[in-house]
């Protein structure tokens, strides 16, 4: 009897064991939550089906994620603000162990835009100085809102890429606004080690052609691939993921001309021509 009564013994602790081990190793492979916050480039605006081929898409696919994507078309820092608000979106932030984040040009794209270029053409950058200076405080109180919620969520902030890159005149000018928002998140990440992690789509975007939609401002299906290798390749240095390597399993589709809306170039030009006739209206 006592026998048998130390053999039930040993197989119940040994069940007891097995069960610890299964429930630690469920744990442990327990699916990442990533949550992408922010503007059109973070909904794909530059591609016909987003919502199965954004570069937050082929992340999630890649590394099996589980994927919220509550990123906004237009949506400046301002509105982010208001959107981590909302109850749905702060019970993802909560929820999210990664989250990529990419805002801050349409602050500068909707600050009137062609006025800030006028400007810049004749090194005036008062004015987009003042735009950055927002984005700045408005940057600082999106983190702040995130690690309110979560605190050990990883925040990917992508730096913002020139979509005009190669635009006489103005592409130096855009550039120049566009390296000024740069830097408050590169300066966000100097000055605060660990709470974020720079995502530098403006390095892996520069010199490249080929990568904007007919809009001229979006991504196109190669820049959403290329946005997605390099958050991809963020995330392997991190160890947060087994592979610096993307999987495509829908491949992003590219729009197709249709003449109809405006891009920003088209945007501009009717400003400067605009102004030109206002001009030629003056009486002296």
């Amino acid at each position: 009897m006592r026998k048998f009564k130390k053999t039930v013994c040993v197989l119940l602790s040994v069940l007891t064991l097995l069960c610890a081990l299964s429930i630690t190793s469920c744990a442990a492979e327990r699916a990442k939550t990533y949550l992408v916050l922010g503007d059109s480039i973070g909904v794909g605006a530059g591609i016909q089906n987003p919502k199965e081929a954004n570069y937050g898409r082929i992340i999630a696919n890649t590394n099996g994620f589980l994927y919220y994507n509550d990123a906004v078309n237009g949506h400046t820092t301002a509105k982010l603000l208001r959107r981590m608000a909302e109850k749905d979106v702060i019970g993802h932030i909560k929820e999210a162990d990664i989250i990529s984040v990419t805002i801050g040009g349409n602050d500068f794209l909707k600050g009137n835009l062609p006025a800030l270029a006028a400007q810049g053409l004749v090194g005036n950058y008062g004015a987009i100085d003042d735009v950055v200076e927002n984005v700045r405080q408005n940057f600082d109180t999106a983190v702040a809102t995130i690690r309110r919620y979560n605190k050990d969520a990883v925040i990917l902030m992508q730096t913002l890429y020139n979509p005009i890159e190669s635009a006489p005149l103005l592409g130096s000018v855009y550039a120049e606004g566009i390296a000024r928002l740069n830097a408050v998140f590169t300066d966000y990440a100097e000055n605060h080690p660990g709470e974020i992690e720079i995502v530098d789509v403006a390095a892996a975007f520069a010199g490249k052609s080929g990568l904007i939609a007919v809009d001229t401002i979006h991504p196109n299906a190669e820049g959403n691939l290329l946005i997605a290798k390099t958050v991809q390749e963020k995330l392997y240095t991190l160890g947060l993921a087994e592979t610096a390597e993307i999987t495509v399993e829908v491949q992003p589709d590219n729009w197709v001309e249709t003449g109809n809306g405006s891009s920003i170039l088209e945007r501009i030009v009717e400003f400067f021509r605009n102004l030109a006739i206002r001009l030629r209206r003056i009486t002296f």
